[in-house]
């Protein structure tokens, strides 16, 4: 069995020492081991020839592998080693941070073949796609305006330091959005800030609807018509406290299939993206259920 490792070398979580540990849990497990890297000039870096691809990184690191897969339209199992700053599919689908475990329960869920296995749709924007989740508004402006040299010290507390900066000056965007739901209906109206929360978890181990998992063919939609300081706090506060934040007066949520985003087009709009906690270079016009599908490989005890 062949097993390609690829990792992002220029990620301030990288750490090489861990990723030589997965390299020789797999070879204990029997398997052969190669070693890649992700790639921001769109050259190919994924082997033909490999059996299961892992990920060793963090959920922007699986969204630069998910790009060159659903691009060059490749048909290879995945898994994810949570080696990144926030690791949010790693979280919902249970995969150990520890290197032998790890190895040891995908290797047993690859061997048991399409019953260890989750095909998951591809959601794309015109810039990338989402691997758990997107948003627009304040969470945003603070993963754009945050430190990386920050984050590479205490990790994601540093997106935290950067939203308690916005309290001096408070972010408001506007929004148009047409969405279409899962039944093919369009819906269209404002919004301050929105989500799409493609998987189970945002930002560590909150949920911002409870019906959202991994592998649905649609994801949810979560709008606030009003961000201003005070219900924005009331947002993230139910959100913090594990109960449905839809139930507020100000948000509408919704199971969609694609989403049309219109800006003001204003720098501040564009920076209040933020994707897999990455910023985004541009506001996406479209997000957007395709027909690919990614396959995980499950971790399963052994």
């Amino acid at each position: 069995m062949k097993v390609q490792l690829i990792h992002n070398p220029v990620s301030g979580s990288h750490h090489a020492s861990r990723l030589d540990l997965l390299k020789q849990a797999f070879a204990a497990c029997g398997a052969t081991v190669t070693v890649g890297e992700t790639r921001l000039d769109s050259q190919r870096t994924i082997s033909n020839d490999c059996d299961l691809l892992c990920v060793s990184g963090g959920d922007g690191t699986l969204g630069l592998v998910i790009a060159e897969i659903a691009r060059n339209a490749l048909n290879i199992p995945i898994c994810v080693f949570p080696a990144g700053t926030v690791n949010l599919v790693a979280r919902e689908l249970g995969y150990s941070a520890d290197p032998e475990l790890f190895a040891r329960e995908v290797m047993t869920g690859f061997v048991a073949g399409s019953e260890s296995r989750l095909r998951d749709p591809v959601v794309q924007t015109e810039h990338a796609p989402v691997v758990a989740c997107l948003s627009a508004g304040p969470d945003g402006v603070a993963v754009a305006t945050h430190s990386p040299s920050w984050k590479k010290r205490i990790g994601k507390s540093a997106y935290a330091l950067s939203f308690l900066k916005l309290f001096t000056r408070w972010p408001r965007n506007r929004f148009m959005l047409k969405a279409t739901d899962k039944q093919g209906a369009s819906v269209t109206f404002p919004g301050e800030a929105f989500y799409i929360a493609k998987g189970r978890y945002f930002a560590g181990p909150w949920t911002l609807s409870p019906s959202a998992f991994l592998g649905q063919e649609h994801f949810h939609l979560i709008a606030l018509t009003n961000a201003g300081r005070f219900s924005f706090f009331r947002f993230m506060l139910r959100v913090a406290m594990g109960r449905d934040p839809s139930r507020l007066p100000f948000v509408q949520s919704m199971a969609a299939r694609a989403v049309q985003v219109e800006t003001n087009g204003s720098l501040q709009s564009v920076l209040a993206f933020q994707i897999d906690g990455d910023p985004m270079p541009e506001a996406p016009a479209e997000i957007s259920v395709t027909e690919q599908y990614i396959e995980y490989c499950l971790p399963r005890p052994g």
